[in-house]
């Protein structure tokens, strides 16, 4: 909108684009040449190498093919039966089915790529201006990680248990912070702002989840070494966890708002953003019939009855380590986004979600994943569901009803959310293959299970919390 805050950092992305990225970049390249040549971890290169392959192939080029399918129908048939054959020859491929010892490709980055693909197309009507928009993230995300693995190998923590969960945290924080600058621009140009402007708002209003993104990260990884080493946080091992999560947000966040100075978009970005926002009002109508306040609150009683009922059948394992965990996430998100509103609602979500993703693998007889791999998908799990509460939070407005609220949350933060749901799996994926790290696979799993029953909690609660706080 036009007069948004810019902020330091958003003014230098847009007015220095090309120096701010190169020394971040050079930045990163001299982290790695050291890493390597100071011989500080054998598997530096190989790691660095794995996990650059991983992340093109499984995040960067899906996001891209998917951002700029073609508008016509018959361009877009043509290109989706393409790509559908391309998916099926690679998974053949990738599961040994065809070109058996010809070629190898590995099968979890296989099917990550093909799946985030056919996700971010199947999704196109309400992502595809913020992946167009941000089509740069990936990669300015995947330069900082690669950043911080060289940064890893010098504090002689490569290989350390958590190291590739904080590798694909970083990924993923960096992935939401760029396609949240998409986003956010597509909102403020359609607004009115100037291109300029709007890069440089948008830049601004994506370092609160950049620093988020560092603090959940560091909450990470002191409850994961704390259990580690028997009761002693690495702090060492914290900082450097922070350190690689925060420069690849800042690095993705720069990226794009410089990107988005130097390409100055066309009107079609603000039409497009229309468009979206138009059909989305037509997919809620149905969703905002049935969800009056009255249903909410009830709905939210119901909710924690079952809470409850699965406490009792099936507990949840490790509840200190649960408590402990939430109560830094309640700190990281109330220092990022200085709001109760947004805080109370992560808050929420990760613990009936961890709740109700425990009891449903109970019930199913599956095994659950180690500890420190669950605490690896809920801080996944926390920067997704930041997507959706900081948009509520903004969407908070003493002349609307809750159900405008709500849906005014959900039309901006449903894209930010799905995006991260879909980055977030993938770059588990990604670190499984670059660190060896086999339950990478299953940490991917059971964030898509905490991510579903966060997505549909989220609207109830935002009707409900709405409708209460309006009585103060």
């Amino acid at each position: 909108m036009p007069g948004a805050p810019s902020g330091f950092l958003g003014k230098l992305s847009t007015e220095r684009p090309v120096l701010t990225t190169g020394v971040l970049s050079l930045a990163a390249a001299v982290i790695c040449v050291i890493a390597i040549r100071n011989d500080a971890h054998p598997e530096t290169s190989n790691v660095m190498t794995r996990f650059a392959l991983g992340a093109a192939a499984a995040i960067a080029a899906p996001a891209a093919l998917s951002a700029f399918t073609p508008e016509r129908a018959w361009r877009r048939g043509l290109f989706l039966v393409l790509a559908a054959l391309a998916g099926a020859g690679a998974s053949l491929v990738a599961f040994g089915a065809l070109g058996a010892g010809l070629v190898s490709l590995p099968r979890g980055v296989t099917g990550a790529g093909v799946g985030l693909f056919a996700f971010f197309t199947a999704l196109a009507p309400l992502t595809r201006n913020a992946l167009r928009l941000g089509v740069l993230a990936p990669v300015a995300a995947l330069i900082g990680v690669i950043g911080g693995i060289g940064y890893f190998s010098l504090q002689n923590v490569l290989l350390a248990p958590l190291s590739a969960a904080t590798a694909a945290i970083a990924l993923a924080g960096g992935v939401i912070a760029g396609f949240g600058v998409g986003a956010d621009f597509a909102q403020h140009f359609a607004k009115g702002a100037g291109l300029r402007a709007a890069a440089a708002a948008a830049g601004h209003a994506a370092l609160a989840p950049a620093v988020f993104c560092a603090l959940a990260c560091a909450s990470y990884a002191g409850i994961v070494s704390y259990h580690d080493n028997l009761g002693v946080a690495d702090a060492q091992t914290v900082i450097a966890a922070a350190l690689v999560a925060l420069f690849a947000s800042i690095s993705s966040l720069v990226a794009v708002a410089g990107g988005l100075a130097l390409v100055r978009p066309s009107e079609q970005t603000a039409v497009d953003e229309n468009r979206r926002r138009q059909r989305f009002a037509k997919m809620w109508r149905p969703m905002r019939r049935r969800l009056p306040s009255t249903s909410a609150l009830a709905a939210s009683a119901i909710a924690g009855v079952i809470v409850v009922i699965a406490l009792f059948e099936a507990g949840i394992q490790s509840l200190p380590s649960l408590a402990a965990f939430l109560m830094m996430m309640l700190a990281a998100s109330a220092v990022a986004f200085v709001s109760v509103r947004a805080t109370v609602l992560i808050l929420a979500l990760l613990f009936v979600a961890s709740v109700y993703a425990q009891y449903l693998y109970g019930a199913l007889g599956l095994a659950l994943p180690g500890l420190g791999d669950r605490f690896a998908a809920l801080t996944l799990a926390a920067l997704a569901f930041s997507q959706l509460t900081v948009s509520w939070r903004n969407a908070g407005d003493v002349w609307r009803n809750a159900r405008d609220i709500a849906q005014n949350a959900m039309c901006d933060g449903l894209r930010r959310f799905l995006a991260a749901l879909g980055a977030g799996a993938a770059s588990l994926v990604v670190a499984a293959f670059a660190f060896d790290w086999p339950a990478g696979v299953e940490a991917a799993g059971y964030f898509a299970v905490l991510s579903s029953f966060g997505l549909l909690l989220a609207p109830v609660l935002m009707v409900a919390l709405s409708a209460r706080m309006q009585h103060y």
